[in-house]
């Protein structure tokens, strides 16, 4: 049976990627206690991001999925239902049809959500959290959710009143991403690729992959193309200017879009899909006045059911926490 004081708690979770999105829902629908959001950037989902340029849009994020590892979540369940997401017939690569963004907007219609909120600091206060954010603002809550990249949740770690133990910080700080460069290009020529194919892996040493934004109905207008760079290439060059990114591209691009191309628009993950994951545990609590639980996609196996999954595995954890 549920205390009270268990039953009014409150819990702030930081960001609103998929790990935060399902752990939001699972307490929420598990509990009374009242979830909070914040998220850094203006809108909501992380890598689940689509960009409108012009007179189309862009997936710059995570291009597709497969779900067959999460068939039996209820909400994957409801996003086919409401063709929130879908597949191409005879594939088990799913996407989101005007964009990989509106994921997130229908999973969170309900949640309380404060964007352009960048974490800085968590102090320690009354046996719960006042964390601070970039803008100046402060807030007080008895729990805290992280789901942003480790290494930005180290930084907030280190400009904490938080401890935490040799063992855990260090295999923490062993955790890494690949970096990825994206370029968004109309371009005067389709891409030659099969039919109805979402997109095009490239194996040279400046591209790996080009998707197709018609093809999965994120853009009206045909030939939007979403070019992901690869690691080396976006690691050597991710603090060039776009100017000098899309020059040294060139050559690359002219041979898929012989035609001519326009690039529309640039994006820099810095932290896109890890390369090390944490092996302990999909999910982990760090010792605290209150609860302070990490998740993320790093913590199992840096895919879309991954992150899902660890947002799962931090959610049970809290609900059944010993206050």
């Amino acid at each position: 049976m549920k205390t009270r004081e268990n039953s009014t708690r409150n819990i702030s979770i930081i960001g609103t990627g998929l790990s935060a999105i399902f752990a939001a829902r699972i307490i929420q629908e598990g509990s009374d206690r009242k979830v909070i959001l914040f998220d850094k950037a203006r809108g909501v989902g992380g890598r689940l991001a689509t960009r409108r340029s012009e007179n189309g849009k862009f997936d710059h994020g995570l291009q597709y999925f497969d779900i067959e590892s999460i068939s039996g979540i209820p909400e994957i369940q409801e996003l086919i239902e409401k063709e929130i997401i879908t597949s191409i017939s005879g594939s088990n690569r799913f996407f989101a049809p005007g964009g990989m963004t509106n994921i997130a907007k229908y999973l969170l219609q309900n949640y309380q959500i404060n964007k352009e909120h960048k974490l800085t600091s968590i102090s320690s206060r009354d046996k719960g959290f006042q964390i601070s954010f970039e803008n100046g603002k402060h807030y007080v809550c008895d729990d805290m959710i992280l789901s942003s990249p480790i290494p930005q949740t180290l930084e907030i770690l280190e400009n904490s009143q938080v401890v935490i133990s040799p063992d855990t910080l260090g295999c923490l700080k062993k955790l890494a991403y690949d970096m990825c460069l994206v370029v968004m290009v109309e371009a005067n020529n389709k891409l030659e690729k099969k039919k109805n194919e979402l997109g095009l892996k490239v194996g040279n040493a400046k591209i790996s992959w080009i998707g197709d934004n018609h093809v999965k109905n994120v853009s009206d207008t045909v030939n939007f193309y979403t070019i992901h760079c690869s690691p080396e290439f976006s690691l050597d060059n991710f603090d060039k200017s776009d100017d000098k990114i899309n020059e040294a591209l060139d050559i690359e691009l002219q041979s898929y879009f012989h035609e001519g191309y326009r690039i529309l628009s640039n994006h820099k993950w810095r932290y896109s899909i890890p390369k090390s994951f944490y092996q302990l545990d999909t999910s982990l609590v760090l010792e605290s006045d209150g609860f302070l639980g990490l998740c993320g996609d790093i913590f199992t196996n840096g895919r879309f059911d991954g992150a899902i999954q660890s947002g799962i595995s931090i959610a049970k954890k809290y609900l059944t926490y010993d206050f």
